[in-house]
């Protein structure tokens, strides 16, 4: 899932502070054409929008790890410069998926197509018509009641309901697919072949993802309409492949032989030519070039480099990090965070840098996030170069890499200069880039840097977490992170927010949810669809995994 959608509403509680201070550190006479030069060949067209896994990504790389080694920093990946990591880039559906009716092969994509919550397998049998698929005792309302022997058959099924598909439905908890498998499995289907004759309903997506946990019976969306009263016998045949790639970060150090680490990082991916999962734009696919998003910020990572290898500011080491994934779900930087490569160093604490290419140039007003991590961020926060003005965020929980450091209690600050229309879109480009003020904020944060440099180890603060994007559209929230990673069954934590309801429920990181409230949790989906379902006050039963062991508790909203 992407998190940065999330972004705006953060900073809805933010306070706003106009500070001045000590005279700030100036990064160079030449910083601002250096920025600039960066952030044109990370956004140029031949790097294809820098997707994670693709030639794109290779490019910059190369270009990233080049400006590291001139810079003078060490390499301290795994390969070089570079830690590599794995991912599900995509799922295929294969040629042995099929679906006959008829004796007549019907044609995949445009007849049907198998959906994310099918198994592998193939299935021949009679059909049995469950209607809407709906079994709503309480509502008094039932599409299995009675209609004769349904055991091992092929169930054909409505995507909507008897008063349509909305959220006002007063089936509305009995209309997703997996709720409508679910059932259709305790009744006996072999498979289901779901169809759709609502006019107002649209058809389910045909774009199979790695993230939704699949059943154990083959699961298809016909769109050919087919006359369940005539057809008898069905074969449906599924077979679903996980397409794997690789990512890659980038990691260069500055070796002052110093006790502590600082972490400096920006993601470098973007979005390629875009997808309706994540770029906001709409047409024919373009290239997303991600000046702002996030070629700015891994620029201003090579000149900060560039800075501190030659400054004086020895007690601590750096780690300079420019992460891939982000745009997946933070897979880079989570994959650094829990390998080897981040327990060999002592992180004192992470800046992180992610779109600061469009501070605006008469307001001026640069967003800090993160300043509740650490009490020390209230003294450095008093040095501010220039004119420029500060707007504040407590939570070390956001939609960028600094989550991932923050999840391990690393005090943790997230730099960015704004929203704007062209984020996520492929307008963000390179002329639209203000290089003057990616230069003061280069500077602001050395003015931080040299504040911290005779702190010694910086105290950790857990932070109380904003209500922020799919979460306020619920009526309560459990207080947890999910692992965006994880394509297991269940919903496994990366963190937990103190004083919520999983905090006081005595789960942890690392625990996986599998039932919340008698609702099954196959994936993050099928919790969120749970959580919507209960109010403040409402007392549920959690079952989570701790390694081997089942764990049942109490949750109270």
């Amino acid at each position: 899932m992407k998190l940065k959608t999330m972004r705006s509403a953060i900073f809805v509680s933010a306070s706003l502070l106009i500070l001045s201070g000590a005279h700030a550190q100036h990064i160079g006479s030449k910083s601002a054409l250096l920025l600039k030069q960066h952030v044109e060949y990370l956004a140029d067209d031949k790097l294809e929008g820098r997707l994670t896994g693709t030639k794109g990504e290779q490019l910059a790389l190369e270009y990233i790890s080049e400006q590291f080694r001139k810079a003078g920093l060490k390499p301290a990946g795994e390969e070089g410069f570079v830690q590599p990591f794995g991912f599900t880039e995509k799922v295929v559906s294969t040629a042995r998926t099929q679906l006959i009716t008829d004796n007549k092969n019907l044609t995949p994509g445009d007849d049907f197509y198998p959906l994310s919550q099918s198994a592998n397998a193939s299935v021949t049998g009679d059909t049995y018509y469950a209607g809407f698929g709906i079994h709503a005792p309480e509502l008094g309302y039932d599409d299995y009641a009675g209609n004769g022997d349904k055991q091992g058959k092929i169930f054909i099924i409505e995507i909507s309901s008897p008063d349509g598909l909305h959220p006002h439905s007063r089936y509305a908890d009995h209309t997703s697919l997996a709720k409508k498998i679910e059932t259709a499995r305790k009744f006996g289907a072999a498979a289901v072949i779901f169809i759709n004759n609502d006019p107002d309903a649209e058809n389910p997506s045909a774009k199979l993802s790695s993230k939704i946990q699949p059943f154990d019976i083959p699961v298809v969306f016909c769109a050919k309409k087919i006359d369940h009263l005539t057809i008898n016998e069905i074969t449906v045949t599924v077979e679903l492949q996980k397409n794997s790639a690789t990512g890659h970060n980038v990691i260069g150090f500055i070796d002052n032989k110093a006790a502590n680490t600082v972490v400096i990082g920006a993601h470098y991916d973007h979005l390629g030519y875009g997808d309706e999962d994540h770029s906001l734009y709409r047409g024919v696919p373009a290239i997303h070039n991600g000046a702002d998003d996030n070629a700015s910020g891994t620029s201003a990572l090579i000149e900060l480099a560039r800075y501190l290898k030659k400054s004086k500011w020895k007690n601590n080491n750096y780690l300079f990090i420019a992460f891939s994934g982000e745009e997946l779900g933070l897979l880079g930087s989570g994959y650094f965070a829990k390998s080897g490569l981040f327990s060999k160093y002592n992180v004192n604490y992470m800046l992180n840098m992610d779109m600061v290419g469009r501070l605006d140039s008469t307001d001026r007003t640069l967003i800090v996030n993160g300043v509740g991590t650490s009490p020390a961020w209230n003294e450095v926060m008093k040095v501010l170069p220039g004119d420029m003005k500060i707007k504040t965020t407590e939570s070390g929980i956001g939609p960028s890499d600094h989550t991932s450091f923050y999840l391990k209690d690393v005090p943790v600050l997230h730099f960015f200069s704004g929203t704007h229309n062209d984020y996520h879109k492929p307008s963000d480009d390179a002329d639209k880039i203000n290089y003057g003020g990616m230069e003061d904020i280069c500077d602001y944060m050395l003015s931080l840097i040299e504040r911290l440099d005779a702190k010694g180890k910086l105290g950790f603060t857990k932070t109380k977490e904003s209500e922020t994007g799919k979460v306020s559209a619920f009526k309560v929230t459990l207080g947890v992170v999910p692992d965006y990673a994880y394509e297991g069954e269940g919903l496994r934590i990366d963190g937990v927010t103190d004083g919520k309801p999983a905090s006081q429920a005595g789960l942890q990181a690392g625990d996986i949810i599998v039932n919340l409230g008698g609702e099954k949790i196959k994936d993050i989906y099928a919790y969120m669809a749970a959580l919507g379902k209960f109010k403040k006050g409402d007392e549920v039963e959690v079952i989570y995994l701790r390694g081997s062991q089942e764990i049942r508790g109490k949750v109270k909203f």
